[in-house]
């Protein structure tokens, strides 16, 4: 066994899609189900399970019970179908199971023209992208003065009252400072999301900004794979150096049928990171117990977090 598959032994995966995301005519490379039994297999510790479109608590609650080894978490990313901005809709996902609450990702509002491959993805099949825009419109969480809106208020302090934890989806990145200032001043957890991706653009001031006031820096691999981003992993070396992998977090955010399952493109990162040059303590350190950290699971010596 290589030193990668050891250390995906134990691992949590704070950021991977499930099956559907917004079509049944774009299945995965797994399904759900498949996708658990790779992760039993790998003796992963568990993952987080994304839709851009739907909570995904159901999901978890179902292989949660089909495989009792692992943690499998749900989660809520605020676009439009699961209702944006709207407390209701995230207090519901929250009493559901729901330890991760997206800021919009396809839906963010930004000023400038930006890359939106997933809402590019779903025209072809959600032709009411195009012939309804006004009934999916683009989100900030800003208003013009550049406070934060009172949903997103509301929306944080639910996060506090469940023990879930933030995450800045596509945001903008003068969006994501403002709204990691606030879950600092209220102790939320908060997850930066992939930011070399051209949908986020996030500086490594940006980031250590960000880790300096508590929180997580999240790198996935599949910005690397040739069909996405095509981004020079050494990139992420770049960052993870900057910022120290005391405050990383790594995913495979594994999507779409031309990729590896998850449990495969978490192991491929590590193994690149291994290559790279980071040391096996750090790429421990960012897969075992900082994503526990991250969304409030025990250590994995057993001791609980915040």
């Amino acid at each position: 066994m290589q030193r990668a598959d050891l250390i995906l032994q134990g691992a949590f995966d704070v950021h991977a899609h499930g099956y559907p995301e917004f079509t049944l005519q774009m299945p995965p490379r797994v399904d759900n189900v498949e996708w658990g039994r790779l992760a039993v297999s790998a003796g992963m510790r568990g993952f987080v399970v994304k839709s851009h479109v739907w909570p995904t608590t159901t999901a978890a609650h179902m292989l949660n019970a089909l495989y009792p080894e692992l943690t499998v978490l749900g989660s809520i990313a605020c676009n439009p179908p699961a209702g944006g901005l709207n407390p209701v809709s995230v207090e519901m996902a929250l009493q559901a199971g729901a330890r991760i609450v997206w800021m919009p990702t396809w839906s963010a509002w930004h000023e400038s023209q930006h890359p939106n491959i997933f809402r590019d993805r779903m025209r072809p099949y959600i032709t009411t992208l195009s012939t309804d825009a006004d009934s999916a419109p683009d989100l900030a969480i800003l208003d013009p003065a550049g406070a934060l809106l009172s949903q997103v208020h509301r929306i944080v302090e639910l996060c506090g009252r469940y023990g879930a934890t933030i995450a800045t989806g596509h945001l903008p990145v003068a969006a994501s400072l403002v709204l990691s200032e606030h879950a600092a001043r209220l102790g939320v957890r908060l997850i930066l999301t992939h930011p070399l991706s051209g949908s986020v653009g996030a500086s490594v001031e940006d980031q250590r900004a960000i880790a300096d006031r508590g929180g997580f820096i999240e790198h996935v691999f599949i910005g690397c794979m040739p069909m996405h981003q095509r981004l020079d992993p050494r990139r992420i070396v770049e960052s993870i150096e900057a910022v120290g992998p005391e405050h990383v977090v790594l995913g495979s955010d594994a999507i779409e049928a031309w990729n590896p399952p998850a449990p495969e493109v978490l192991r491929m990162f590590i193994a690149t990171l291994l290559a790279l040059g980071v040391s096996e303590d750090a790429v421990h350190l960012m897969t075992h117990d900082n994503p526990a950290r991250a969304v409030g699971l025990s250590s994995p010596a057993g001791e609980p977090n915040g």
